[in-house]
């Protein structure tokens, strides 16, 4: 028998691996479960929502009630919001990037019942 240098196991062991590291970058581009499972009771209690990803991908899909201003809209955000910087919101993107750069300048001015709710994928796996 010829001396292979992968064995059967090796190559299962592989293919394992690749399939792991694969659905971990899946999961890590939707969004994260349990953020998204926070979100919701601050949704149906009547946070704003607010979709801050392009006009393209909300068309593709979003959730009921959204309002969609892109994240880099700061102008738009503040307006969507008002005077009350207390007022409780939820922004989600696709992985929560966006949102979390959002919320990080509205933090910076003062906004402080803000949420990250990251991934519109997470939020409808999580729906109640």
């Amino acid at each position: 028998m010829p001396n292979n240098r992968w064995s059967i196991k090796t190559i299962y062991a592989a293919l394992i691996s690749f399939g792991v590291f694969f659905a971990n970058i899946v999961v890590a581009g939707s969004g994260d479960p349990e953020a998204a499972r926070q979100a919701w009771p601050m949704i149906e209690k009547g946070a704003l929502l607010v979709d801050v990803r392009s006009e393209e991908e909300f068309s593709a899909g979003h959730l009921e009630g959204a309002l969609n201003i892109e994240w880099n809209r700061t102008d738009e955000l503040i307006a969507a919001i008002g005077s009350d910087k207390q007022r409780p919101v939820v922004f989600y993107c696709r992985s929560g990037n966006r949102a979390g750069r959002a919320i990080s300048v509205l933090t910076a001015r003062g906004y402080t019942d803000i949420f990250n709710a990251t991934g519109l994928d997470a939020l409808n796996a999580t729906k109640p």
